[in-house]
């Protein structure tokens, strides 16, 4: 097995493959029931040659047991190694939520469109030295074969997972949850206070989109009374470690919108918006740019509310200020 990467079975005929990205932690999970198994999230370009495969074979799968393959969300380091995968695991399908299927096939609409989507109006972006290291690691065109919306039945046999909706941090962003055990794969549907680091410091700010759906996906992960949540970056929780887990993410929430609310008494653009937010509320790591998804999120709520203005639209970047 490499050196990066380790496989830890968190119950029985299920494993956690932990690797990394960057400082964070990077995990996908390999779940199997009677003559095939699932696996959740297929990291970065990296991660098949360096992580999966070994894990697959140190547990004694063989590659045609593996007959689905989840990429819960679209993101670099959830998508990045399906292409090759479908290469490496002929047998397994390909699926990931309704919404989130064209990025997952084209990943360089992770530049464009999710990335990049701030770009004209707000002059917030990455570099081109990060969007190459982005395309390095986002995988080549890969057929997805299904789409779940939420509500669909994964059987294994002996073993039964529904894949669910939850949105916010994706459009389509997909959860996967055993009743019978009370195992729930979150990925990245819920980001707690921060994504943290190996050292548990933080390596990057809670990176949801829509606000609204975001809050009614922590509601709906509570509603479901888990007995462990296992996400792609975080520590497990367990019991009353997730109630407070989903708390805080709850109260971060909260405390973002006063946050922006708080220095829009003056204009402001979505880059000092995001300094101000690291400032008052972080640091969320070595790059303020990263809170651009989540601030963003939030002014376009406050918009919808009519607590904030937009000013001058012709302007570059735009500029927000509190309502009169």
């Amino acid at each position: 097995m490499s050196r990066r990467m380790s496989v830890t079975e968190i119950a029985d005929r299920t494993w956690r493959i932990e690797s990394l990205i960057g400082p964070r932690n990077l995990f996908q999970y390999l779940i199997a029931g009677d003559g095939a198994a699932v696996l959740v999230d297929t990291g970065t370009t990296e991660t098949p040659r360096e992580a999966i495969l070994p894990a697959i074979r140190h547990v004694g799968l063989s590659p045609g047991a593996v007959r689905l393959m989840v990429v819960t969300h679209p993101d670099l380091d959830h998508q990045g190694g399906l292409a090759g995968l479908e290469e490496e695991l002929p047998r397994a399908l390909a699926a990931c939520g309704f919404a989130d299927r064209g990025l997952v096939a084209d990943p360089e609409r992770l530049v464009t469109d999710r990335y990049g989507a701030y770009e004209t109006e707000h002059e917030l972006g990455y570099s081109e030295e990060s969007k190459a290291r982005v395309r390095s690691l986002y995988g080549a065109p890969a057929a997805v074969d299904l789409t779940f919306s939420g509500g669909e039945e994964v059987d294994l046999g002996a073993r039964r997972l529904r894949a669910l909706h939850a949105p916010g941090h994706s459009a389509g962003h997909i959860v996967l949850h055993e009743e019978e055990t009370g195992l729930l794969f979150t990925s990245d549907a819920v980001h707690w206070r921060m994504c943290p680091a190996t050292d548990g410091s933080a390596a990057l700010p809670p990176t949801y989109e829509d606000v609204d759906p975001y809050l009614d996906t922590i509601g709906f992960l509570e509603s479901l009374a888990p007995a462990e949540l296992h996400s792609g970056h975080w520590p497990v929780r367990i019991g009353p470690e997730i109630t407070a887990f989903l708390t805080e993410s709850r109260e971060f929430v909260a405390a973002l919108d006063g946050a922006i609310v708080d220095r829009l008494d003056g204009p402001a653009t979505l880059w000092k918006l995001c300094l101000h937010v690291d400032a008052h509320l972080g640091p969320f790591g070595p790059d303020p740019v990263n809170l651009m998804f989540a601030v963003h999120g939030h002014l376009r709520r406050l918009l919808r509310r009519r607590e904030v203005s937009l000013l001058d639209p012709t302007e570059r970047p735009v500029r927000f200020r509190r309502a009169q």
